[in-house]
């Protein structure tokens, strides 16, 4: 028997049962999107949880501070903890580390911004200008800080949407206003008390601060936690505008940060996602404290991989159903077939012939249903994400977030995997079909 007319016989067989052919076809379609859709939605809440840490920051980026002392790593980890500096020399040796784009410390501090009569309270973090542009600040508007800016900066994304009236504060009303930081002439002072009603003599002693004209060359992209209230100034302006805020408070540190260039705070960009670990666990071994979002993201990976896990189980529950329902489907087909399979062995049909004729049936079965599962699990995919997009407030879903995703490599393994149980299940059909005995079978009535 040619392939040919094997394909053409076994659906003529499919065809004139068409009722059982469809009720199996449809439990091999709920089984396959069951699976798809469950799976897809383990991938979406992955998808959702990497973009949640994606707007606390960036994944490829470590942060690294002072360990304290303590702790229980041993005296040798100890001591090690308490020698180590995070200065300039500290930078210059994860400078040197493999797969390091970049690296910069951090001096962050706290001021006040007034534009016109409209004030704003913000954290101020100062940055080495040359490292700014391999740290994923995604402009909006402008430019990042480049070598040689001094009181220019850097808005971040809320920034300009976060100042309020003063008068209004003093009338007790709270208004946000929002400015034009690439246009609005800006200051920036350290006096905390500015921007709030004062009684009278109350300000007779307090320190006079100076005022900075600030110039905004640029503002970042909103949606990070990490960027959106602040503002970024060059390293070295911050370091000068400290030493001036506590020399008008009289403090002594002032005198001696030139001196000191221990850092609270240093970010290391790594090349790649895949090195992250490597190269915390060496800044570990250094004496520092060293995060990234990546501790996050494993422990995430963790548990969506056993929500996959689950889901998965449950859709394949359905699919052993639909599996369970060809094999009956086909072990039916044999015993009203059973006189037609005689005659095929009598007029020279092999045995092998006869086995590839219920496989390619049951087959053909898993591959339709496997196909048009597919195409179901898209369509309940797209409603499930439009049913998100429009409440996804109420579900605790970021807008525009797809909570259902299909890989490209999902929709082959499915259609493969079906078509695969299509044929376990017809094969014990096959079995029995090939050894059924010509002569009983054609006396059967």
């Amino acid at each position: 028997m040619s392939s040919i007319d094997l394909v053409r016989m076994g659906i003529k067989n499919l065809w004139r049962r068409k009722l059982r052919t469809f009720l199996t076809v449809l439990g091999v379609i709920i089984g396959t999107s069951s699976i798809i859709v469950m799976l897809s939605l383990g991938f979406g809440m992955q998808e959702a949880f990497k973009g949640q840490l994606a707007r606390m920051g960036s994944l490829n980026t470590i942060n690294v501070y002072k360990s304290y002392e303590g702790g229980y790593g041993g005296m040798d980890s100890n001591r090690r903890k308490q020698e180590a500096k995070l200065d300039d020399k500290a930078i210059i040796s994860f400078r040197n580390m493999p797969h390091v784009t970049a690296v910069t410390p951090i001096i962050e501090t706290y001021g006040i911004l007034k534009s016109g009569r409209y004030t704003s309270h913000t954290s101020i973090k100062g940055i080495d200008p040359e490292a700014m542009p391999y740290f994923d600040y995604k402009i909006a508007e402008g430019r990042l800080l480049q070598p040689g800016d001094n009181l220019n900066v850097v808005f971040g994304g809320g920034m300009k949407n976060n100042f309020y009236d003063e008068k209004a504060m003093s009338r007790g009303r709270y208004e946000e206003i929002e400015i034009e930081p690439m246009k609005d002439r800006i200051v920036l002072t350290f006096d905390m008390s500015s921007g709030y009603p004062s009684l009278p003599g109350e300000r007779v002693n307090q320190p006079r601060y100076k005022d900075y004209n600030i110039k905004v060359v640029g503002v970042l992209e909103g949606g990070n936690y990490d960027t959106d209230w602040g503002i970024f100034l060059p390293i070295d302006t911050v370091r000068k505008m400290i030493e001036e805020k506590e020399r008008t408070e009289g403090t002594s540190q002032g005198q001696n940060r030139r001196g000191n260039q221990e850092y609270e705070r240093v970010m290391v960009r790594v090349e790649d996602i895949k090195y992250v670990s490597e190269i915390q666990e060496r800044i570990k071994s250094e004496g520092f404290e060293a995060y990234s979002l990546n501790d996050m993201l494993d422990e995430l990976n963790k548990m969506t991989g056993i929500i996959q896990a689950v889901l998965g189980g449950i859709g394949a529950v359905s699919l052993l159903v639909a599996a369970i329902g060809i094999t009956n489907t086909m072990v039916m087909s044999i015993y009203e077939r059973t006189k037609e399979i005689g005659i095929m062995k009598v007029i020279g049909a092999s045995l092998r012939d006869i086995k590839r004729l219920f496989l390619f049936e049951s087959a053909i079965i898993g591959l339709l249903g496997g196909a048009v599962g597919i195409g179901f699990s898209f369509l309940l995919s797209s409603i499930i994400n439009r049913f998100s997009s429009q409440f996804g407030g109420f579900l605790g879903v970021v807008e525009d977030t797809k909570i259902s995703i299909i890989p490209i490599w999902l929709v082959f393994a499915a259609l493969a995997f079906s078509a695969l149980i299509g044929l376990i299940s017809g094969y014990y059909p096959a079995r029995r079909a090939m050894n059924l005995s010509a002569l009983d079978a054609i006396r059967t009535e």
